[in-house]
């Protein structure tokens, strides 16, 4: 077994796994079964080198069945993602339909293609299932996640001194600051608003986390000044959930 597989043996993993499985309440995103219909597994949207993988932001991951993660990873034929080419009459049933486990003859045939499976021939039933979406997944949650992600890899983040001369580090967003204190495993961080039509920023108290990382920290400062800034109820409930379960 290498190194990387040891690594989903570790402790630490069942414990970020439990933690991401807890924040999606226990379902798959993509088909919606709970833990007691099936394998739920935690994915890795992206990989980054020289990361353990409980390192991670947990907003870049989410819970997906042991089913749907072999789709996510090409194992299996994915039932979402296809996109309709062309649409061709044969005229008579001269025609196979190539969705995998299928075979029948068919009149029609439906050009799709798949970035990462190609291109495929299928009938006029088999369609409907290729190219359906996810039906069960919040798009307002996929929404965030991918704002949170985003929000990870790009912010710019200075490091700063307070009056007495303790370090820290910070970033703005739409005005707004998130400052990081202390060190890994001992983060503390504070959200700072800026005040339309002022110079001053409304402080908000600090808040302590304790076995987070730095790119961790930087994901709940994030939920947290989002949660204070966004107007819409659907996202403050969506993004309070998601830090309740992480913090």
């Amino acid at each position: 077994m290498n190194q990387f597989r040891k690594s989903y043996y570790n402790n630490k993993w069942h414990e970020f796994s439990k933690a991401i499985k807890l924040r999606d309440n226990n379902r798959c995103l993509k088909c919606d079964r709970q833990e007691s219909e099936v394998i739920l597994q935690a994915h890795h949207k992206v990989y980054r080198p020289n990361l353990e993988p409980w390192d991670y932001p947990y907003s870049d991951c989410i819970t997906l069945c042991k089913g749907c993660h072999a789709r996510e990873h090409n194992l299996i034929e994915p039932e979402y993602g296809w996109v309709l080419i062309s649409v061709e009459d044969l005229g008579n049933k001269d025609g196979i339909c190539e969705r995998k486990g299928c075979g029948t003859e068919i009149r029609y045939e439906h050009l799709t293609y798949h970035p990462n499976w190609g291109y495929k021939i299928v009938g006029s039933t088999c369609i409907e299932y290729l190219t359906i979406e996810d039906q069960y997944l919040s798009t307002v949650t996929l929404k965030l996640f991918r704002n949170i992600s985003t929000f990870i890899n790009s912010s710019t983040w200075e490091k700063r001194f307070t009056k007495k001369l303790k370090s820290y580090i910070a970033t703005t967003y739409s005005h707004h600051e998130i400052r990081i204190y202390g060190k890994e495993n001992y983060y503390s961080f504070q959200i700072a608003l800026k005040i339309k039509g002022e110079r001053w920023f409304d402080f908000k108290d600090f808040i302590s986390t304790k076995n987070k990382n730095l790119s961790q920290v930087k994901e709940l400062g994030f939920i947290v000044l989002k949660g204070l800034t966004t107007e819409s109820e659907i996202e403050k409930k969506i993004l309070r959930n998601i830090y309740t379960r992480i913090k």
